[in-house]
């Protein structure tokens, strides 16, 4: 005699289910939106997006001070003879930039239309200019004109005794 077993008794009434992949999909997309939200928040080195980072160098120094009509426009026939190296950067429209002295950033940013910066340093100056046609560069007290051409990335370094050449 055969008996048969009801259906019900092999799987005890369990159905296999497939993955909800709504789900899934969800869980993935919150870990990807908190990996890039850390990624902004957290800094990636010593000097990533960090507001100290001006006090802690003391052979650089940058200033934000806009230009005014009132103070003696610096010699631009020859270059200033002095100790390290100046730059001044003078911005005719925004430019990602990014400025190391002596190998340590002192500036990271965007700076809009009409501002200035300057910096200085006593070995080397690096500077990275997002939108070069943006920005004229005066080196030394040299005006040396605009830094490039509209929307062209500027990667260069400053010395002093050695005079910046032209563009």
């Amino acid at each position: 005699m055969v008996e048969r077993v009801p259906t019900g008794i092999g799987n005890l009434g369990y159905r296999q289910r497939s993955p909800n992949w709504l789900v899934v999909g969800l869980v993935a997309g919150g870990i990807l939106l908190l990996a890039v939200l850390y990624r902004l928040v957290a800094p990636s080195g010593t000097d990533r997006n960090d507001p100290g980072l001006l006090a802690r160098a003391p052979a650089a120094t940058a200033t934000t001070a806009p230009t005014t009509g009132s103070t003696t426009p610096p010699s631009t026939t020859s270059p200033v003879a002095t100790e390290g190296v100046k730059l001044v950067l003078r911005y005719l429209a925004p430019s990602w930039t990014v400025v190391e002295a002596d190998g340590k950033v002192v500036f990271r940013g965007t700076p809009s239309a009409s501002e200035q910066r300057s910096f200085s340093a006593d070995r080397l100056i690096k500077l990275t200019l997002g939108n070069a046609g943006g920005v004229q560069l005066t080196v030394n007290g040299r005006k040396l004109g605009l830094a490039g051409s509209s929307g062209n990335i500027l990667r260069r370094s400053f010395k002093p005794g050695v005079p910046p050449s032209g563009q």
